[in-house]
């Protein structure tokens, strides 16, 4: 549909009068005319009924003018948002992400971020992800990635990747030898997790994940000064994790896939924020070809069955 023959259309539906309407759009009344009956003939229906007396609109005008405005203010704001990322000549984003998330998409991310907009200036800050919600709410980030969800209503979320699941184990172990794994093949394991103040509702999803399962595995809390891959080479137990942490998981550890379980990754902002750096972030990570998902379960989807 053409927005402006909309736009036309709208003028009309509001004045009801062709005649003040085409005085408004700075026209003759005929070519007016001649618009509102190519519109009507472009959506094979009648806009408005016409008497010499007045003219009304149709119940598909009522609805057309309802849908049109709210079309016409998303593409002007469109339009003012392009030209605002347009005249962008530099800027600077501070990105929160949890460890887990660099291991996922986040390097790829930044680093063709960076090749596009190599005046924009990021900091990047590790942190566990309470700190990252406590620092994005205090506007000490601007956006952060995330693996899981969050029920803060005031968080605005992106869903970026879906991450394979699985479980990271030394060479050395039985299943080790597997492809893939069912997650009941851990109710004998030592689980080491981190605690639950660096973890928040992650903790608890996992907890519930097990409990869900019918098995209670062991359980592991690991302290600030140690690291879950070098846990599990020198045999204090398993890491749940993701596939792309075998790329930094030492030599003699092997990720085993979980059956049908992703882990979604996503960036979380404030709506706001008016930095026009992260409006420019976020079309970059929108239209880029890092979001993408796979046909299996999502482990907080499981956590509501």
């Amino acid at each position: 549909m053409d927005l402006s023959k909309l736009r036309s259309f709208i003028v009309v539906a509001e004045e009801l009068n062709f005649r003040k309407s085409a005085e408004i759009l700075g026209m003759a009344q005929p070519p007016l005319t001649r618009i509102i009956s190519s519109l009507e003939e472009e959506l094979s229906t009648k806009l408005f009924e016409r008497t010499t007396r007045q003219v009304k609109l149709t119940g598909a005008g009522v609805y057309l003018l309802k849908e049109g405005r709210e079309i016409i203010a998303k593409a002007e704001n469109i339009e003012k948002e392009v030209r605002n990322i347009g005249k962008l000549k530099a800027g600077g984003l501070s990105i929160g992400f949890s460890t887990t998330t660099f291991m996922a998409s986040l390097p790829q991310i930044i680093n063709e971020f960076q090749d596009r907009f190599p005046r924009i200036k990021l900091q990047l800050h590790q942190e566990s992800r309470n700190r990252i919600i406590k620092g994005l709410k205090s506007a000490q980030f601007d956006i952060c990635f995330l693996e899981g969800i969050t029920s803060d209503p005031s968080l605005e979320k992106l869903p970026v990747h879906d991450e394979e699941l699985g479980v990271l184990v030394p060479k050395r172990h039985p299943l080790a030898k597997k492809e893939e794994i069912e997650l009941r093949e851990l109710k004998d394991e030592t689980i080491i997790l981190h605690p639950k103040k660096d973890a928040g509702s992650f903790y608890d999803t996992i907890s519930q994940l097990f409990k869900q399962s019918g098995i209670k595995p062991k359980v592991y809390i690991k302290n600030e000064r140690e690291s879950c891959p070098i846990l599990v080479a020198t045999g204090k137990g398993v890491s749940l994790t993701i596939l792309g942490a075998q790329n930094f998981a030492p030599a003699d550890t092997k990720f085993v896939p979980i059956k049908r379980l992703y882990l979604p990754v996503s960036v979380f902002w404030i709506s706001e924020n008016k930095n026009p750096s992260l409006k420019t972030f976020l079309s970059f990570v929108t239209e880029s070809s890092f979001i993408k998902n796979k046909n299996a379960e999502c482990l907080m989807d499981v956590m509501r069955l």
